[in-house]
């Protein structure tokens, strides 16, 4: 239910759904609220590079900008710095500055973040099992998927 109601806000907006609002009369007002916490984190994490930083930082932490710009091929420095700081005002990322001359600035997945990382693997195990062209996913299939999305 609560994933269909996110995906009727993506086609009609969310101003549709608002706090004082509700989609339908069964919908409680927390169950409103659930959907637009949903909703908006949903739009942060489809964002482009989203999930390559989340990725990249699942690699090897910490990091710093420079060495997450070498690892996310094709992003530039302005979407790596505007998703770095969106994922840090979610809690997903920490950024660490060290008083440090010059400046040092590391980032990290914290526990919210190394949560979602474990998600994101199981989806990418869950994709490989169903889409890939053999019919059933062998262990050799399994041993293809990177590291970083096996448990």
């Amino acid at each position: 239910m609560l994933i269909y109601l996110v995906v009727v806000l993506d086609q009609v907006g969310v101003d549709y759904l608002s706090k004082s609002t509700m989609v339908d009369q069964h919908l409680t007002k927390e169950q409103t609220e659930e959907c637009l916490l949903v909703h908006s984190a949903w739009n942060d994490l489809t964002k482009v590079w989203t999930l390559p930083v989340i990725h990249a930082l699942g690699l090897k932490q910490p990091a710093r900008f420079n060495e997450l710009k070498r690892r996310i091929h094709g992003v530039s420095a302005t979407s790596l710095a505007e998703r770095l700081n969106e994922l840090d005002q979610r809690k997903i990322v920490e950024r660490r500055v060290y008083p440090e001359t010059p400046p040092r600035v590391e980032y990290e997945l914290t526990k919210k973040g190394m949560e979602l990382l474990e998600i994101l693997g199981e989806l990418a195990q869950w994709v490989v099992k169903w889409d890939k062209k053999s019919t059933n996913g062998t262990a050799e299939d399994k041993e293809k998927v990177p590291a970083i999305i096996r448990k």
